[in-house]
């Protein structure tokens, strides 16, 4: 059963649903253009290759975003095929850089959060000896005259 371009397409939901489709995928784009950390960036990493690959997979299946332009409009075919091409390439982009936040979490990321530990540590053992001396100099000296 071939769809025409107004008409619905079961797959996925004609052309209501690839415009929907499509708007997802420009506000997972602005949510993953406005992060700001590699944590953030990693769920929003996520989520975009979440949406995307069923996306991509319901646009290349028979009867899905790809047949329904082919059989409008068969002069953008070159087109077509290119776009089929880079959805592979834009997954595979997602898991480098998801990969890359990883590891950056787990190598340099982590050594400065264990430095920051280790001074934060030693500051409160700081604190505490200037307390304990405080309290020595006040109340021990101090008593002793008594």
């Amino acid at each position: 059963m071939t769809t025409g371009v107004g008409e619905g397409n079961p797959r996925v939901g004609g052309v209501d649903g690839i415009l929907d489709a499509h708007r997802t995928i420009q506000d997972l784009t602005r949510q993953l253009e406005e992060v700001a950390d590699l944590i953030g960036l990693q769920v929003r990493l996520e989520a975009f290759r979440t949406f995307l690959e069923p996306h991509f997979a319901e646009e290349e299946a028979p009867d899905g975003f790809f047949d329904l332009v082919r059989g409008g409009a068969s002069r953008h075919l070159a087109k077509l095929r290119q776009l089929e091409e880079e959805h592979a390439t834009l997954l595979g982009n997602i898991d480098a850089i998801a990969e890359q936040a990883r590891a950056c979490l787990a190598g340099p990321v982590a050594e400065v959060l264990k430095q920051a530990a280790r001074l934060a540590q030693r500051v409160r053992e700081h604190e505490a000896h200037e307390s304990a001396l405080l309290v020595d100099a006040l109340y021990v000296d101090v008593g002793a005259h008594d």
